[in-house]
């Protein structure tokens, strides 16, 4: 019996190991997702359909309205990290936004969410322009995801 005792306790401090761990890892996307409280460049709005197993596919359109006016553009991309298939409504905030071709390009970043559903999307995104778009979104489907995303936005005008 006491051999028995000794190992549950060997074991319960890897529990609440992985739990720290984890809510560390989840704490620190949502906190890199969360737009500064200065005020945007412009604002976006964002329709995506996204289906991953491990990897993701994600393919979108979206309205940028940068200085009174609205420019549309397409989004797909690649990333790694999730599950399922949603589709995601996003709105978001843009910043470092100088000049309008600065837009268009190769978005990275990290987001994270879950969908049983319907459910709720973070991203925080980065071209190689320096441009940065905070985006958060209701989402619908049957997906998790947290991980590494590529988009390539397209202006159509």
């Amino acid at each position: 019996m006491k051999t028995k005792l000794i190992r549950l306790r060997m074991k319960l401090p890897i529990k609440p190991a992985l739990a720290c761990f984890a809510a560390f890892v989840i704490g620190g996307c949502a906190s890199t997702t969360t737009a500064p409280s200065t005020p945007p460049a412009a604002t976006v709005r964002i329709q995506e359909w996204t289906a991953a197993y491990y990897g993701s596919a994600a393919a979108g359109k979206g309205t940028l309205y940068y200085n009174g006016q609205r420019h549309h553009f397409t989004i797909s991309g690649l990333g790694a990290g999730g599950m399922g298939g949603q589709k995601v409504t996003a709105t978001g905030k843009v910043y470092n936004l100088n000049n309008l071709r600065d837009f268009a390009g190769t978005y990275r970043g990290v987001s994270g969410g879950l969908t049983l559903i319907e459910g709720k999307m973070h991203a925080k995104l980065t071209n190689g322009n320096g441009v940065v778009m905070y985006l958060a979104g209701e989402t619908e489907g049957l997906a998790s995801s947290m991980g590494v995303q590529a988009f390539e936005v397209n202006l159509t005008h």
